[in-house]
């Protein structure tokens, strides 16, 4: 009994190695047949075939070739790389790398290399499109197109089978990678805000100063290297801080400018940020305003109350004082003199000055000196202040001398 089941087990062993030696053979056999007049002095594959580089199985009713990329956002020039994958046995098999218009951007060593290429997966790169973007590029399994008539027309080929015009019975399957997105390269973006200062009129002697925001609207750090006033700018016009300053991505930077005019003219400038942003290397602040001369500053004091502003009547031998209530409405303070001058009968019986002194805004009184009459009849009276202003200063009153 254990000799029969001996020979059972070599007999099934035998039969084995029979059976695996005649599909090697059969494989190796089509190869020679079918391909090796093409491909000779390479190692035979399985892979070249549709069903076998292109199907998940020999059912063939599906399309099993895809293409990945390692990532799924680069800046450009970067190097994608993207895995082919498929088929369900080994071998060499020429792939191919296209971008998304079929222009063709790497291969697999390819078929007729000796000892015959890579086999799935193949990974092959090319560099990022060059301008920002959503992009899906596409793979291909190039070899021969023999299922197609093979198994009842029952093998599928996708949408992608493109026969090839130039080699009978070959073609490629081609399928879309998935899609990746090219992004701008970081870069600094200078923005002014606003980019415009008025300063509208100053008084010459005075000065202002308004604000702008350097911004860094871009990804990288924005480096201003320098800040120059445009030519024929205004020395009235200053800023701060001085370059060179850094500003982060996404950050601001506060610049103030002074302006301090000298002279009644409008002035008129910019002032020139320059800093490592590629697409504005110059960004312009425009500035403007314009001074004025004030008006001479003068000592105003007027009359406001005046003893003698009534007709009276004084008697022969006692002696009268007139008062001067005065004031200031100016803004200046000062001193000036008020004189007051009595006349009768066309002649000057007083005359008589009182220094009137006033802050600005301020009211006092004064007396003058006191006035004996010594003849009856009226006395004209005169009262004037010589201050800075043109104004006329001056009050007139009328006195009768009686017994």
């Amino acid at each position: 009994m254990q000799r029969f089941t001996l020979y059972l087990s070599l007999a099934v062993a035998l039969l084995s190695f029979q059976f695996i030696a005649q599909e090697v053979r059969a494989e190796s056999g089509f190869f020679n047949t079918y391909c090796a007049g093409c491909h000779s002095g390479v190692t035979s594959t399985c892979a070249g075939c549709h069903a076998h580089g292109a199907h998940s199985s020999s059912s063939k009713s599906d399309i099993n070739l895809t293409g990945k990329t390692n990532k799924s956002t680069y800046n450009p020039g970067e190097a994608v790389s993207v895995t082919i994958s498929g088929g369900y046995r080994s071998g060499w098999v020429r792939a191919i790398l296209y971008d998304q218009n079929m222009v063709e951007l790497a291969r697999s060593t390819g078929p007729k290399a000796m000892g015959g290429g890579a086999g799935l997966p193949v990974t092959l790169s090319a560099a990022a499109p060059s301008v920002p973007g959503t992009y899906s590029w596409k793979v291909a399994w190039y070899g021969n197109q023999y299922d197609l008539s093979q198994v009842g027309g029952k093998t599928v080929f996708g949408a992608g089978w493109t026969p090839d015009p130039n080699n009978a019975n070959h073609g490629q399957e081609v399928v879309s990678t998935n899609a990746f997105t090219v992004t701008s390269a970081a870069a600094p973006d200078v923005n002014l805000s606003p980019a415009a200062l008025n300063f509208g009129t100053l008084t010459v002697g005075g000065s202002a100063t308004l604000n702008t925001q350097v911004q860094n609207l871009g990804s990288a750090t924005l480096n201003v290297t320098a800040i120059n006033a445009c030519s024929g700018t205004s020395s009235e016009f200053t800023s701060s801080p001085a370059a060179p300053f850094s500003v982060a991505a996404g950050g601001s930077q506060n610049l103030s400018v002074t302006y301090a005019p000298v002279d009644g003219t409008v002035d008129s400038g910019c002032l020139q940020v320059v800093s490592n942003d590629p697409a504005t290397a110059v960004a312009t602040l425009n500035l403007s305003g314009a001074g004025t001369v004030p008006a001479s500053q003068v000592l105003d004091i007027d009359i406001s109350g005046f003893s003698a502003s009534r007709r009276v009547s004084l008697s022969r031998g006692k002696s009268v004082q007139l008062k001067l209530t005065a004031v200031n409405p100016g803004t200046v303070s000062g001193s000036a003199d008020a004189t007051l001058v009595g006349v009768q009968g066309g002649v000057t019986v007083y005359s008589q000055v009182v220094t009137v002194s006033l802050a600005a805004g301020a009211t006092a009184s004064y007396a003058f000196p006191p006035y004996l009459p010594t003849a009856l009849g009226e006395i004209s009276w005169s009262l004037s202040i010589a201050d800075q202003d043109p104004d006329l200063d001056l009050a007139t009153a009328v006195s009768k001398i009686v017994r």
